[in-house]
């Protein structure tokens, strides 16, 4: 009996032995042109980069943001003459976002909440106007401090690639710009339209591009809902009756094409790529780093991860084989533990599932599009002439081409709606009930003309 169990034993040790071996054995590193330091953007740590307007944004009202002594404490976080590990563990997030006054009051959040995906915002804005004008006032010297970053003639996010790095405060340069684009409607509405309308294109111009200069996916996608509310709120403009044409033919100008670099996320999925994966600090977990995380394996699969979605931003939705672009969690696998299962388990909680990422990106370039021909329409508009005919003349309905079908923006004239059917490349008749998911939604432009 006594054989028999040590027979056992040996063969449970020789199984251990084994499976540990095996998770020795790991794969040959990938070589891949986006792991290189160099396929990021050139740092830029003159006082002339805007990223640190974005930085100094919700300094204190008394701070002068142009100082070097404002912009020092930011710097030494990045530059690389600085001792970068020093500053950065000694940052203290906390106490930086402390600094911000929220652009959010009791009063404002509601109608910032209703600032969405194909909603008239302006019955909601008439409700809101006295809180939005003592918004306005007291928040006017971050207004000021944004309309300089919004027209600061270079962007470019200086990131380290490092889990660790701190980011400014995105929150507060999402709503400044509501708050802002909240405002140019106002004055649209106070009969400024125009002046409105080109300052709209001025936070365009600027979401687009830092939106493509920007190396984490979070900014990125800041950058891309600031671009997608001042869209949005153009065509709200351009909807109403008494919109002068001279508004038209500036955002037919403003609006002419929309690069893969701006609506896309190349830059921050290559930030992803090379972002260090390090075990947790405490000493079970680098014992079971140790046996049981193959390292290469696991960056190779990252790597791969990333170009894929890289990939799809070079050819049009239409274009896609796959039928679904999610990720398959490697834990919800058979036996997934046999081979580099911290790897694995890592890759899961680390390595988002970019499908919403995507998703962002199309409904921009999408949004972008039919805003151009939207203002288009407007601009040579015929009451006597059906839409969907006059739709057909236009150069730019015809040159601007659903991504997503490969074929000509949809018209429903009962919704009075323009729409591209959307990344699950099927068509709803502009139904936008599921718009949080892929499948099931369209991404819809309501154009309500107008006799001019």
């Amino acid at each position: 009996m006594k054989k028999i169990v040590s027979l056992i034993l040996l063969f449970v040790l020789a199984l251990i032995v084994g499976y540990l071996v095996l998770n020795q054995i790991d794969a040959r590193p990938y070589q891949s042109s986006i792991s290189a330091p160099l396929a990021l953007t050139q740092e830029d740590f003159e006082k002339t980069n805007g990223f640190y307007r974005l930085w100094t944004l919700i300094e204190p009202k008394e701070v002068d943001i142009e100082t070097d002594e404002a912009i020092l404490p930011y710097r030494r976080l990045f530059d690389p003459s600085f001792n970068n590990d020093l500053y950065i563990r000694e940052f203290n997030v906390e106490k930086y976002k402390e600094k911000y006054a929220k652009i959010r009051s009791k009063e404002l959040r509601p109608f910032f909440s209703a600032m969405d995906y194909g909603i008239d915002w302006l019955p909601i804005l008439a409700k809101y106007h006295k809180q939005l004008e003592k918004a306005k006032e007291e928040y006017e010297f971050m207004l000021v401090r944004y309309e300089k970053l919004i027209r600061c003639n270079s962007f470019t996010d200086f990131t380290l690639a490092r889990s660790d790095s701190p980011l400014p405060n995105l929150l507060a340069w999402l709503h400044t710009a509501k708050l802002s684009i909240t405002l140019d409607i106002m004055a649209a509405q106070e009969g400024n339209a125009p002046e409105a309308a080109a300052h709209l294109l001025r936070h365009l111009s600027f979401a687009k591009n830092a939106s493509s200069h920007s190396r984490m996916l979070i900014t990125s996608l800041i950058a891309k809902a600031v671009a997608r509310y001042s869209i949005w709120a153009l065509n709200a403009i351009m909807n109403q009756e008494d919109c002068p044409p001279q508004v038209f033919d500036l955002v037919y100008e403003g609006t002419k094409s929309i690069s893969s670099d701006e609506f896309g996320s190349k830059n921050p999925l290559m930030w992803e790529a090379q972002v260090p994966l390090e075990p947790d600090s405490g000493l079970s977990d680098r014992i079971l780093y140790w046996f049981l995380y193959q390292k290469n394996r696991t960056t190779n699969h990252r790597l791969r991860i990333m170009e894929r979605y890289i990939g799809m931003e070079k050819i049009p939705p239409y274009q896609w084989r796959m039928e679904s672009i999610e990720l398959t969690p490697f834990t919800s696998k058979s036996f997934w533990w046999l081979q580099n299962p911290i790897g694995k388990r890592q890759l899961d909680i680390t390595l988002p599932n970019l499908v919403g990422v995507v998703y962002k990106e199309y409904q921009l370039k999408t949004a972008h599009d039919m805003l151009h021909i939207a203002a288009d329409l407007h601009r040579v508009f015929d009451p006597a002439r059906s839409v969907q005919s006059q739709l057909n003349d236009l150069p730019s309905y015809r040159e601007f081409l659903d991504p997503c079908s490969g074929k000509p923006y949809m018209w429903n004239n009962a919704k009075k709606i323009l729409y591209s059917i959307g990344i699950d490349r099927s068509d709803n008749l502009g139904e936008t009930k599921n718009i949080s998911m892929v499948e099931g939604s369209d991404y819809i432009l309501p154009i309500i003309t107008f006799a001019k």
